[in-house]
């Protein structure tokens, strides 16, 4: 894997002179071919920069007209400088204070999933008729019949549930389980704790937003309370329902959003 390092030159040239004298430090992938690194400067706030090249920045694209279009909206990383050419796309963006919920909830996690209760029920409660970015149920089953057909669904990193299955039976199953409705509201599409930045106990803001746009709000619940489940325990989970004010949840539209999320 490319040490950050070696692309330092070219990046510090694309954004001169906003990453002179600037250190680089690898902290992960985003997603697709992405890559993620911190950036420290003496004497200035900490930034992130998001990139990838070729066909892969299409990933870093889609992240950039989301934050931008949240704006004021919903609290989440403020885009420094952007990028898109030939090579690919490059996200500058502001580093958030605090530690995401995941890291947070090793000190109070009752706390913590309070906040991310909170924080999703007040994005779901924007109001969602000028979101542009369409995630419900007819976008997203073409999205994943497409990503199966081309061979990008990782059957081995199905959740424990569905081990053994294959994308073609979890298709299947998807077509023939379709809810009969959709409660469309703005969502965050990967709700998970590692993107919820928490700060003295408090959300600051959503990070890794490339999925924003408008779906059931079941998307986020699925997503949030089963790595709620898995990291704290089922009575956190409770808890989280409980505070989003869904106290008693639909089963099978988590199970249904849950096998959605395999497609990507």
């Amino acid at each position: 894997m490319p040490d950050p390092d070696d692309d330092k030159p070219y990046l510090a040239r694309l954004f001169s002179p906003l990453l002179d004298d600037c250190t680089f430090e690898r902290v992960g992938h985003g997603g697709s071919d992405a890559r993620v690194v911190r950036i420290t400067k003496p004497g200035s706030t900490g930034a992130f920069l998001k990139y990838a090249f070729g066909a892969a920045g299409d990933d870093v694209r889609e992240e950039h007209a989301r934050l931008s279009w949240l704006g004021a909206r919903a609290p989440a990383p403020r885009v420094i400088a952007y990028l898109s050419n030939s090579d690919g796309a490059f996200l500058l963006s502001e580093a958030l204070p605090g530690r995401n919920a995941c890291e947070a909830a090793t000190g109070n996690p009752s706390s913590v999933v309070a906040e991310m209760a909170r924080a999703l029920r007040a994005l779901h409660s924007l109001p969602p008729g000028d979101c542009p970015f369409d995630h419900c149920l007819d976008a997203r089953l073409a999205l994943a019949r497409t990503r199966m057909d081309a061979g990008l669904v990782d059957e081995g990193d199905f959740d424990q549930a569905r081990q053994g299955a294959t994308s073609r039976d979890l298709y299947a199953q998807l077509l023939t389980s379709r809810p009969d409705t959709e409660h469309l509201v703005i969502t965050h599409g990967d709700a998970c704790p590692e993107n919820f930045v928490i700060f003295n106990d408090r959300f600051v803001g959503f990070i890794d937003c490339g999925r924003v746009g408008l779906a059931d709000r079941y998307q986020d619940l699925a997503l949030a309370s089963r790595n709620i489940e898995s990291a704290l325990g089922p009575r956190y989970s409770d808890l989280f329902f409980s505070q989003y004010g869904e106290p008693n949840p639909d089963s099978g539209k988590l199970d249904y959003y849950r096998t959605l999320d395999e497609f990507f």
